[in-house]
Parts: structure tokens; sequence; C-alpha cells
């Protein structure tokens, strides 16, 4: 009888019933965090975002905080998100630097492969869903077989309509610029972020 019970199970199509979301959840803990792991530890890759000393941040339900002390601000993991409560800044219409794009410090550890997707995971399941295509569009470039333009759209609407703009744009190809590319949007937002508070205590002191 067990054994009648464990063919069927077997011969059971799970993609039958389960839904879009959760077959692309399925594949992205079960095939490309490993891979991304291997890959990551092979060539000694460090990122916040695997760092085992971020913990949940009390203040947004979308963010976390530097465990270690590094960074005292709590920022959201990945961009991608249009957030209903912005997280403080100096200014108001500067984003905040994702824990993907923030330097690593001397106190990183990395996350062990059965948690390598701790700090992309939320009780929230459209925020959970947003870290886990955030995290392939950068590293793939393509996330459910498309661009994932939408997130340089929610970062600086400019530059991604100055993309889509160009001649060899194809939103069915790989981008393989998009790290570098919002990288640059964030190191400028904090060098500008910078200068308005130095211009700040100046005027202060006067």
């Amino acid at each position: 009888m067990f054994r009648k019970i464990l063919k069927k199970v077997k011969s059971f199509n799970l993609a039958c019933i389960l839904s879009e979301d959760a077959k692309y959840k399925l594949w992205f803990f079960m095939s490309y965090l490993p891979d991304l792991y291997r890959r990551h530890t092979r060539k000694n890759f460090k990122n916040c975002l695997f760092c085992s000393r971020l913990i949940k941040s009390g203040c947004h339900r979308y963010c976390l905080k530097c465990g270690a002390g590094t960074y005292i601000q709590c920022s959201p993991p990945l961009p991608g998100l249009l957030y209903e409560v912005t997280v403080h800044m100096v200014r108001e219409d500067v984003l905040p630097d994702p824990w993907y794009f923030k330097k690593t410090c001397s106190n990183f550890k990395r996350l062990p492969l059965y948690k390598y997707g701790h700090n992309l995971y939320s009780v929230f399941p459209s925020i959970a869903l947003n870290n886990y295509e955030a995290l392939e569009g950068l590293e793939r470039g393509l996330s459910s077989g498309a661009r994932p333009c939408y997130i340089c759209a929610s970062v600086d609407y400019s530059f991604y309509k100055e993309c889509t703009r160009q001649p060899e744009y194809d939103a069915s190809v790989s981008c393989m610029k998009i790290v570098n590319e919002l990288k640059k949007v964030y190191e400028n937002q904090s060098r500008y972020s910078g200068y308005a508070k130095r211009q700040k205590v100046t005027k202060s002191a006067v």
C-alpha cells in the first residue's frame, strides 16, 4: 500500500498545481541560489547582501541593518521596490543605497549555503518576490526572461528613458551593464548628498 502511494506521489506533476510565483521561488532556491553561492565562493566575491551580520530592521518592513555597526542607517537589500514609507536620508529625493551596492567591510562573514537567501526573505510575499527577481536581474541581466528595466526606472527614471532610446536596446537581451550603471547612479547620489550636508554645516556655522 505504501509503495503504491509513494509511486503516485513521485509521478505527480507539481507544475500542474503550482502558481507561476511558486514555480519561480522553487527554481530560485533549488537551482539559482546554490549556483550563485558556488560562483561567489569560487571567486571569493563579497557583498553585504550575503553577510550573516545583517539583521532585520525595526523601522521599515523592507529594511535591514548592519549588526557589526559599520553602517548606522538601515537600508533595503536591493533596488526595484517602490517604498510606502521612505527611508530617512539627508535629502528626501535621494534613494538609500541598497546593501547590494554598499562597500563590504572587514567584518564580512558569508552566509552558509543553506541560508544564502536569508537576507532576501520577508514575511511579506510581495517584498520577498521583489528581492528574488531583483537579485536575478542584477546578477544575470535578465529576470523572468526579460531585461529588468523596472529596476533602473525605480532608481533613476531619466537614466532608464535614455537607455531605452538607444538604437541597440533590446528588452529580450541580457543587460550586462546594469550593475555598473546603477553603481554610478548611487555613487553620484552619495557625492551630492555629502556635498549638500557639508554646505548645510557650513551655513549653520556662519
